[in-house]
């Protein structure tokens, strides 16, 4: 308990200090802290790692510090692996498998693996949780929110920064990542999603063999990312690799949000495979729309497409000063440029943004924080495959051949970013809008309740007004959408014939409401 209690004033110190301005120059604080870690099991080892990724709640230092903690462990005894197997699997090692390396080819603070051979000839690799952990990470959780609720009452700071959302979260996070059921159904997701790419490799997971505490997966060889080969064919695989995020983000809404390179290996055929997916973040449809226009601002440098997108994404507040906001993201954006091609990094500017609604109020939401920290592990591994890489020139690359193909599905080959991503975002918002219009339309007349469509009616008019409103708004896109796409034979100059056709519907739409409006307002006269 003294133990715990001592680690969160470290952590609390190093809030505070970093809050005065004066985190940078702690620098035995963080190392300390980080020993501490180490010696107290893996419950505090993953507590660490994780808190390292919340770089919008630590210092530079801190984060750098927390980071070299390491889940290697000493591995436990083959006996004690096999009885799980065992156990979980109500079958005999030896008769479960072919073959059976008792001698672990790694451990970690929570688990160890073990190569093995299935009857059908297929080399797998089986994954044992180590025992007594989920246990142990349960009673050390508990000791440590009873600390943190103890202490939030007292300390304004602790309260300001969710601290005790912070440890539910990471509580959360823990328990799943000691059920390897839930890794097995990561697994199934990723593999199934990536089963026909070219480029990536997912080894699947064996379902009759893997329980909570046991998961068996199918074994792939390969070349450790940080070894010369792989050094060598940095360029291809930054651009795979890049795309590999990309599809997960946008396409997949879940992302692995562990990607160091102990986690990849090229394969033979220059496939990049990827393991461990204890630790998947999830997207849902809205903040992937908010996520996919910032990486596109981001790409473009636009100031003001970059601010609405970060409000958009929950990063800056929807009541703030937006013109102020777009000064501070403009002088980022400046500042960027600025700088040497290594030191660009997307993750920084989404905490350097979201700290223009002011630090002493940022702390991201799980989803969001989720995200920055694989975003930034993300380009770390990135730099280590190609030190000298352009992450600015392979986003536009890469990304916009990615949202090349996602924007033509809804309006068709574009070619003005701006304009083509907010006419899809409306696109696919205008049914809601039209259903919030009708939803706020007025009552009708005596003797007719709200939802009757009673011809004559107030509500009646209101109703083909929003209809007729809808569907000329809708004309308009279209036609803009039409004349960018710059297809079909010409008409009143430069017009493309199908865009002007729906220019001139929208028109006509228009004059009608106008009519109908004067009619209204000359009866109620």
């Amino acid at each position: 308990m003294w133990t715990a209690t001592r680690l969160l004033l470290d952590v609390l110190s190093a809030m505070m200090l970093n809050r005065m301005g004066f985190g940078r120059r702690m620098t035995t604080l963080p190392q300390r802290t980080t020993r501490r870690l180490e010696n107290l099991g893996p419950t505090f080892t993953k507590l660490g790692q994780a808190l390292s990724e919340r770089r919008d709640i630590l210092d530079a230092n801190w984060a750098a510090s927390l980071s070299n903690l390491q889940s290697k462990a000493a591995p436990f005894p083959a006996d004690a692996a096999v009885g799980i197997i065992e156990q979980s699997l109500a079958a005999n090692t030896a008769t479960a498998f072919a073959g059976f390396e008792r001698e672990p080819l790694a451990a970690g603070s929570v688990a160890q693996v073990h190569a093995a051979k299935l009857h059908d000839g297929r080399e797998v690799v089986v994954k044992v949780l180590r025992p007594g952990v989920g246990e142990q990470i349960a009673r050390d959780m508990r000791i440590l929110l009873v600390l943190v609720r103890l202490f939030q009452h007292v300390i304004p700071a602790l309260r300001r920064h969710r601290a005790a959302a912070l440890a539910k979260e990471l509580a959360h996070n823990l328990k799943r990542e000691t059920d390897f059921r839930q890794e097995a159904r990561n697994i199934r997701l990723f593999a199934r999603a990536f089963a026909d790419s070219e480029t990536v490799y997912i080894p699947d997971v064996v379902d009759e063999m893997s329980d909570a505490s046991v998961i068996t997966q199918e074994r792939s060889m390969g070349t450790p990312l940080d070894e010369r080969e792989a050094i060598e064919r940095g360029n291809t695989l930054t651009e795979t690799f890049i795309d590999f995020y990309l599809q997960q983000f946008f396409v997949l809404g879940a992302f692995h949000a562990d990607p160091h390179p102990g986690n990849l290996l090229i394969m033979s055929d220059g496939r990049l495979c990827v393991h461990d997916f204890g630790a998947v973040g999830r997207l849902d449809i809205g903040t992937r729309e908010a996520l996919l226009g910032f990486v596109a601002a981001f790409i473009y440098l636009d100031s003001e497409w970059l601010t609405d997108a970060a409000i958009d994404l929950g990063l800056l507040s929807v009541t703030a000063d937006r013109a102020a906001l777009t000064r501070g993201v403009d002088g980022i954006l400046a500042e960027l440029q600025g700088a040497a091609m290594s030191e660009w990094s997307l993750a920084k500017t989404m905490l350097d943004i979201g700290r223009l609604s002011g630090y002493r109020t940022l702390s991201l939401p799980p989803h969001l924080a989720a995200l920055v920290r694989t975003v930034f592990t993300a380009e770390s591994t990135l730099r280590k495959l190609n030190p000298e890489a352009d992450l600015l020139l392979v986003l536009q690359a890469t990304g916009n051949r990615f949202l090349a193909n996602r924007r033509s599905a809804v309006i068709g080959n574009l070619h003005t970013p701006r304009l083509e991503w907010e006419i899809a975002r409306f696109v696919r918002r205008a049914p809601a809008i039209g259903a919030g219009w009708l939803q706020r339309a007025p009552a009708g007349a005596a003797g007719h309740p709200i939802g009757s469509l009673a011809p004559g009616s107030g509500l009646d008019h209101a109703v083909r007004q929003v209809a007729l409103a809808i569907a000329a708004l809708g004309s308009y896109l279209a036609s803009a959408a039409l004349m960018l796409a710059d297809r079909g034979p010409r008409v009143l100059g430069d017009i493309p014939l199908p865009a002007a056709i729906i220019l001139a519907a929208a028109l006509l739409l228009t004059i009608q409401i106008l009519i109908q409006s004067h009619r209204q307002s000359e009866q109620q006269q």
